[in-house]
């Protein structure tokens, strides 16, 4: 099993087996409303603070990566965190986990709930998930913040990113990329 790059050390590293690995990310997924963003507080507190198979410094560094790279965040997080836990037999079994509850539950309400989404109760319902999605994304904006913007430079680095992308309204890669090349200069060596 390879290790992924700049985690703290090799024995920070965890052998979990491949079903409690897609248990528990099978429960992350099913009872977590919003994308990967919304989800990573929910990883963060089943596999770091629960569970104990991450560090806290080693999920932040994978969240960084997950969100860096081309792909869905939820199923970038569970691909490397399952093949830190269990190679590649953990990345499968993490991502399954992930995919399947949305899976089914977007069959279940294509095939039964369909017709009931025009009733102002069920409107009001999927008002509020949204809602409740906001409220995830900015409690991860705070768990992550209060984690990461400690030094003047990661303050400004991630200010550089917000101005980027509100300020001239220009496409969230743009803030990435802008706020990736001035923390390689602003922060060289800086661990998670």
């Amino acid at each position: 099993m390879t290790a992924i790059p700049h985690c703290e050390s090799e024995e920070a590293k965890i052998f979990v087996s491949s079903a409690s690995i897609f248990w528990t990310f099978f429960r992350i997924g099913l009872f977590t409303l919003g994308g990967g963003l919304a989800m990573s507080p929910v990883m963060r507190h089943e596999l770091v603070i629960r569970r104990r198979w991450v560090k806290d410094s080693d999920f932040i560094v994978l969240m960084s990566l997950a969100t860096a790279v081309p792909g869905v965040i939820a199923v970038n997080i569970a691909y490397l965190l399952g093949r830190r836990m269990h190679g590649r037999i953990g990345s499968v079994a993490a991502i399954l986990g992930t995919i399947l509850p949305s899976f089914f539950v977007i069959l279940l309400i294509a095939w039964i709930l369909l017709p009931f989404f025009y009733y102002p109760k069920v409107a009001a319902f999927l008002h509020g998930c949204a809602i409740a999605v906001a409220g995830q994304l900015a409690f991860a904006g705070y768990i992550f913040g209060r984690k990461l913007l400690k030094r003047w430079q990661h303050i400004v680095v991630c200010a550089v990113g917000v101005v980027v992308v509100g300020g001239f309204r220009l496409h969230p890669i743009w803030g990435i990329i802008s706020a990736s090349i001035l923390g390689f200069w602003l922060c060289p060596g800086d661990k998670a």
